[in-house]
This record gives structure tokens, C-alpha cells and sequence, in this order.
């Protein structure tokens, strides 16, 4: 299969199985079970994609690994509908539609996020069957990434850079955080899904690592080029040039393809992602 081939049947099986988890949130409180499920519509999967191929790539089933994907999409749409919030980057939109707070108010909106986040833990806990110590491994590489080591802090240096001129470096250092960490956390949980060695966890996560920064950039360099969305915010480009934006995403797309050496003639998806955005950038 092709890479478009490959993230399409997993975005449907995720999907799926998000829609299946929405029908059972908060039965009874019809608004939180909205917004909720109203979080988790759209979107590329490519996080939770990342977690199946990586998990399938090694000889584990999807259905398998799918607890933990669906615990990664879970997440980064919490993360989104708090982003959005007027207290943080204040987005009226988001996947091509209102903001989840513009839509059910700020105050359900927060909540729906905060009932994300807990909600992914259960997921991973309970879903599918993999085994206690694999979950509990899985638990604590998603919660790492989610909180203050990762996405939390990467949030606090976002909130920071607001109205200021910190420098590259402290941008580079947000993406690493917000962006950078959970992909980390999703390469990463498809190897423990799979029971890989740890060197092969160890090279899955520093993939998503490199590859979740460069994502952001390549991000912030096709926003400047379609020009369909001003540039407002603190980004790398505006931080520092387009020029060492491309640059620094090209060395970490390469970082991302050298990091896999441990998987020896696997992880196919990893390398096709990376290349396809390199294939961007040129």
C-alpha cells in the first residue's frame, strides 16, 4: 500500500472506533457528551495512525494496538479545544469549523477537554488486549508527553512568546514540547504495543520527536505560502526567516530518517512520512 493509502485506512479505523467511544461518553449530560464528540470530529489521525502503523509495522494486530491510538487522538483533541480557549491562543476556528467554545461556550468547552484527557487513560487502560505491564508502560509514556515534560509546558513557553521577541531557539523549543512530544509518545506506543526491544522503542520515539518538530514547521511554511491564514502568532518564520525555518526542518526530517536505523528493513510508514515531507519543503 502507499502511504495516502495507508494513513486512509487507519484515519477510518479510528474513526470509527471514536465514534463507537463518543456514543458512551457522559450519558445523561447531553451537552458534555456533544462537545466531546465534537472535539474528536475531523482531522488527519495522523498521531493515532502513527500508533497503528508502527505497532503493525512490528507484527502486532491493530486491533490490538487501537486502545492506545485512540488514547493519542483523544489527547492531542483535548489539547486542541484548550488551545483554542480566549485564555490561551484565543482560535475562533479549528478543523474548518468553530472552535469547540465557540460552538458550547468556554466554560463546557474546558470541561469537554478536561473529560478528554481522563477519558484517553480509560481508554488505554481498558481497551483492547494487550497485556497489564504493557499497558501500564503505554499509560506512562502518554502521560509524560501530555504533561508538564511535554505538551503542558510546551503551552506555558506559547503563552509566553505572546507579544514578545524570545528567539528561534525558544520556538523551536515549543514545538518540541507541544508538538514534538506526543509524536514521540505515538511512535513510541506502537512499539510497546507491539513488545519491541527497547532499542526499537528508543529510535521509534526520537523519530516522533524529530519528525513532530518538523511537522510544526512545515505547518507554519505552508500556512505562509498559501496565505490563507496571517501569520499573527509567534512562529518560527516570523521568529527568524523562512530560510532558517526550511533549513531546520529539513535537518530534523533528516534527524527523523536516521533515528530508524534499529528497525532495520521495518518501519516503512515512519520513513514514507518523513520523506513525503521532505518532499514539501524542496
Amino acid at each position: 500500500m502507499s502511504l495516502v493509502e495507508d494513513l486512509e485506512r487507519y484515519r477510518l479505523l479510528l474513526d470509527e472506533a471514536l465514534c463507537q467511544a463518543t456514543a458512551h461518553y457522559a450519558t445523561g449530560v447531553e451537552s458534555l457528551k456533544d462537545a466531546m464528540a465534537y472535539a474528536v470530529e475531523g482531522g488527519k489521525r495522523l498521531r493515532g495512525a502513527t500508533v497503528l502503523a508502527v505497532a503493525e509495522d512490528l507484527g502486532c494486530g491493530v486491533q490490538e494496538a487501537l486502545g492506545p491510538a485512540l488514547a493519542v487522538e483523544m489527547v492531542h483533541a483535548y489539547s486542541l479545544v484548550h488551545d483554542d480557549l480566549p485564555c490561551m491562543d484565543d482560535d475562533e476556528f479549528r478543523r474548518g469549523k468553530p472552535s469547540c467554545h465557540k460552538r458550547y461556550g468556554e466554560a463546557v468547552a474546558l470541561l469537554a477537554g478536561d473529560a478528554l484527557l481522563t477519558e484517553a487513560f480509560e481508554v488505554m487502560a481498558t481497551y483492547g488486549a494487550l497485556p497489564l505491564d504493557r499497558r501500564t508502560l503505554c499509560v506512562r509514556t502518554l502521560a509524560h508527553a501530555a504533561g508538564p515534560g511535554g505538551m503542558v509546558a510546551g503551552q506555558v513557553i506559547d503563552l509566553a512568546l505572546e507579544g514578545r521577541k524570545l528567539g528561534p531557539d525558544a520556538v523551536t523549543l515549543m514545538y518540541s514540547l507541544k508538538t514534538g512530544a506526543l509524536f514521540g509518545a505515538a511512535a513510541k506506543l506502537g512499539a510497546l504495543a507491539a513488545n519491541a526491544r527497547e532499542d526499537v522503542q528508543k529510535a521509534a520515539e526520537s523519530w516522533g520527536k524529530s519528525f513532530g518538530l518538523a511537522f510544526q514547521i512545515v505547518d507554519d511554511i505552508d500556512d505562509l505560502k498559501q496565505g490563507g491564514k496571517e501569520l499573527v502568532k509567534d512562529t518560527l518564520v516570523k521568529e527568524s526567516s523562512l530560510d532558517h525555518a526550511i533549513a531546520l526542518a529539513r535537518s530534523t526530517l533528516d534527524e527523523s530518517l536516521a533515528a530508524l536505523g534499529p528497525f532495520g528493513g521495518k518501519g516503512r510508514f515512519l520513513r514514507e512520512l518523513s520523506l513525503n515531507y521532505l518532499d514539501k519543503i524542496k
